[in-house]
């Protein structure tokens, strides 16, 4: 069986999985990874938009494991969450002995960019404006109450407005550093 297991997930490794065995314990896995309770949007986005798990497939699992009592819900920050529960943790643990390393670090690192991202979206409000001739890409950084920055760029159209928007999110502090440091005079650097 565990033969049978290792080839079909081995083979699933580069297609989105809709076999609801194998995607309770890639949910469960998953779950693992973000080593506190998830909402169900963002666990959406870890396991159907990043093209891990099948949207339909993902339905069904997170129903059956709710049913099974491998998740359970809590309410954290006012959200109504998922956390894995101890028949979830021995589940997230099989894919130690069904998976190769590099497929699970693939997970894990799916698992921390849908976080970051997650984290990034509530720190960086981006809107977009179009304009008769192209698009206004408004971007508000904040830290809490306090606004760090507020930024309005010119595009030719929605689109590019739309890749700068992505470009911002992945590392909005890493553009909010790079502007400090273009205009700070030489010696308060």
């Amino acid at each position: 069986m565990r033969d049978k297991n290792l080839h079909k997930i081995s083979e699933l490794a580069d297609r989105t999985v809709s076999d609801p065995l194998t995607a309770s314990i890639l949910l469960c896995y998953a779950l693992r990874q973000t080593e506190k309770p998830v909402d169900e949007d963002l666990l959406y986005d870890i396991a159907v938009t990043s093209g891990i798990i099948n949207y339909f497939t993902f339905q069904d699992v997170l129903q059956t494991l709710e049913e099974t009592k491998a998740v359970s819900h809590i309410r954290t920050d006012g959200r109504m969450c998922y956390s894995l529960t101890e028949k979830g943790r021995k589940t997230a643990d099989t894919m130690q002995h069904l998976t190769g390393k590099s497929y699970r670090e693939r997970i894990a690192e799916t698992v921390r960019t849908a976080v970051r991202r997650r984290r990034n979206e509530e720190q960086v409000k981006i809107s977009y404006e179009k304009l008769p001739q192209g698009c206004h890409l408004h971007v508000r950084l904040v830290d809490h109450e306090l606004t760090l920055m507020e930024l309005t760029l010119f595009t030719p159209d929605e689109y590019q407005a739309r890749l700068v928007g992505d470009k911002i999110l992945s590392n909005p502090s890493m553009i909010y550093h790079e502007i400090l440091r273009t205009v700070m005079p030489e010696n308060l650097k």
